[in-house]
């Protein structure tokens, strides 16, 4: 009896041990379990052949790609997913005067991802969001719309909570709540709360933006559950509107983007 009560005691205590031993994991590697870019070099070819130039700083540094084509007093930054990186999308071919919208799109490019340098971080995206944004609203007159999609939303709201007065609406596709909320969705038998430093508290920062926020959920997303953009929608208290599409995936574009053309006209004609 004593040894099978010393049995169930080691493994107990390898559970416990081993339990500590994933929440040390995760709080010391978390940059690498939360960011996943994917660095690559030589991309001019595939933007030309996308309808994209180089999009540069003032210091002659490349931030990211603008389209050719478009009105540049009226302009949208599609801010990506996580993974990947600016031009490894095709949702922001939507978004096109080919597609009957005259917006000219900038797609910025995190630190860390594609050949931009830098390491990525909740405030280094952040940061170049709002550079970024500064850079595009240097020019008298230009109306930015701002679109971010899964982790983007979250630097979108973030970006949204910085500059609330120099963006006319936010697109946010699969967004979740906070990073937290995804996280436990994931993962509920972990304290991510008290471990997570990546926290994009999208319901937070949107307290403090005013203007209107159009929300793009899939019913059959595995990645972020729609239930967390859903929450974040019905916490919002600005000028809103829902569009949710159950059969479509996380990464269903086509599906996800159908209404873009009445998303874009809710968008310009809920502007106060």
């Amino acid at each position: 009896m004593s040894g099978r009560r010393t049995s169930l005691m080691l493994i107990f205590w390898m559970v416990v041990g081993g339990y500590f031993v994933t929440c040390g994991l995760l709080c010391f590697r978390q940059d690498a379990l939360v960011f996943f870019p994917h660095r690559t070099a030589n991309l001019e070819d595939e933007a030309r052949s996308s309808g994209f130039e180089p999009w540069l700083n003032r210091k002659g540094e490349r931030i990211g790609w603008q389209s050719i084509q478009g009105d540049p007093n009226n302009v949208q930054l599609v801010l990506h997913g996580n993974g990947g990186h600016a031009l490894h999308r095709n949702y922001f071919h939507y978004r096109t005067p080919s597609n009957g919208i005259p917006w000219k799109t900038y797609l910025l490019e995190y630190p860390g991802y594609g050949d931009r340098p830098g390491s990525p971080s909740e405030s280094a995206l952040t940061d170049a969001a709002v550079a970024g944004l500064d850079l595009l609203t240097e020019q008298p007159g230009c109306k930015v719309w701002v679109m971010g999609q899964s982790m983007g939303s979250g630097v979108a709201s973030a970006l949204a909570a910085r500059r609330p007065d120099q963006i006319r609406g936010l697109i946010l596709m699969t967004p979740f709540d906070s990073l937290v909320g995804a996280a436990r969705s994931h993962y509920p038998w972990l304290p991510v709360g008290w471990l997570l430093r990546t926290r994009f508290d999208s319901e937070t920062h949107l307290q403090a933006y005013p203007g209107p926020v159009a929300f793009i959920l899939a019913g059959r997303d595995t990645v972020v559950p729609a239930r967390l953009g859903q929450k974040l929608y019905e916490n919002y208290t600005g000028t809103k509107r829902l569009w949710l599409v159950p059969e479509a995936e996380h990464n269903d574009s086509e599906k996800l983007l159908r209404d873009w053309l009445e998303i874009v006209k809710w968008l310009e004609n809920s502007h106060p």
